[in-house]
């Protein structure tokens, strides 16, 4: 009977003297602070090597979830690449008539090439476009059979503008008005793979930004649920750290510190993936890029992106573990 006080006693001193090692909002030493937080990460990272393999797959779920946007813009990056270099290439292509002498078609050509918006005029000869064909076609004995050269001089004009959607109405306009000079047959602009591609290039971009939010989604849900469970699984020790004063920042830093390590290695997974298919598919996109005698090179995730993408997975882990345990710790009352 005389032992049960002292040992309540001695219990209220052991909480009382506990007490006095959580952190409070009015006592704050930077140096202490820092040092907690340090260890506070470090124990996190310990806690998912304890579990190798529930972290394993959690931290694969959110790198392949991750990876799929982020190839996504790799490809539409090495995409728009490669229209750059064929926005240069497009020209106002003009087929003059027949009949028309080389004396007429260069008189045209210097015309032309004195307006603003016209940057350079080639000039293609019935001879020059007789031999391109020859060589094209595989038909010399069939064109050298004819009376006569059946082609037309052609002149190719290369606009100031370069061509894109914007300035689209602008060359369409120019291509009219070239189109009504006299010596003139036919204009044609090389632009309407441009517009089919402008809108495969918007769909694509939607597309990516649009599965980029649903999978971002996804992340928020796996670290949520992850975060969840740890939080579940610590619960008396959480009840304890209420029980001795333990502040909610307190209680709420290692699992927020949980989603960061989800994030960031999951984020440095899906950098490697999409880096290894990169240089999976660079033999092949190689091979391609030689049959179009290109000068275009394969990209990949560079430096900055690699920061960026684990900046975005390490914020995503941490949002989504401050959801979690926010809501999970307020839920969990003192008995």
């Amino acid at each position: 009977m005389t032992q049960r006080p002292n040992q309540r006693g001695a219990t209220r001193q052991s909480v009382k003297a506990t007490q006095h090692h959580w952190p409070t909002r009015s006592a704050f030493q930077p140096g202490k602070y820092f040092r907690q937080h340090q260890a506070t990460l470090a124990e996190s990272f310990m806690r998912l090597v304890h579990y190798p393999l529930a972290s394993v797959m959690t931290v694969m779920v959110i790198a392949i979830a991750l990876s799929l946007p982020g190839g996504l813009y790799v490809l539409l990056k090495n995409v728009h690449a490669v229209t750059d270099q064929w926005e240069q290439q497009s020209v106002i292509t003009l087929y003059l008539f027949p009949e028309l002498e080389d004396t007429q078609a260069l008189a045209l050509s210097h015309r032309l090439s004195a307006q603003e918006e016209i940057a350079s005029v080639e000039y293609i000869s019935k001879e020059e476009g007789l031999r391109y064909f020859e060589r094209s076609s595989g038909y010399e004995q069939i064109m050298s059979a004819l009376p006569e050269n059946p082609l037309p001089i052609v002149l190719r004009v290369l606009p100031n503008e370069v061509v894109d959607v914007a300035t689209l109405p602008n060359l369409q306009a120019l291509r009219d008005q070239l189109a009504s000079q006299k010596e003139v047959d036919h204009a044609e602009l090389d632009a309407q793979w441009l517009q089919r591609l402008a809108s495969i290039l918007s769909f694509g971009q939607r597309f990516s930004y649009a599965l980029s939010i649903l999978l971002i989604v996804a992340v928020l849900l796996i670290v949520g649920n992850t975060i969840r469970m740890a939080v579940e699984s610590r619960r008396d020790e959480v009840l304890v750290m209420k029980l001795v004063g333990a502040t909610d920042a307190y209680i709420r830093r290692p699992f927020l510190y949980m989603g960061f390590w989800f994030g960031v290695l999951g984020g440095c997974f899906a950098s490697l993936c999409i880096l290894v298919l990169s240089w999976w598919v660079s033999s092949p996109a190689e091979r391609l890029i030689e049959l179009y005698q290109s000068g275009f090179q394969l990209q990949t995730f560079n430096a900055d992106e690699i920061v960026l993408c684990l900046t975005i997975s390490a914020l995503v882990g941490v949002i989504g573990a401050w959801i979690a345990v926010n809501r999970h710790i307020a839920n969990i009352e003192l008995q």
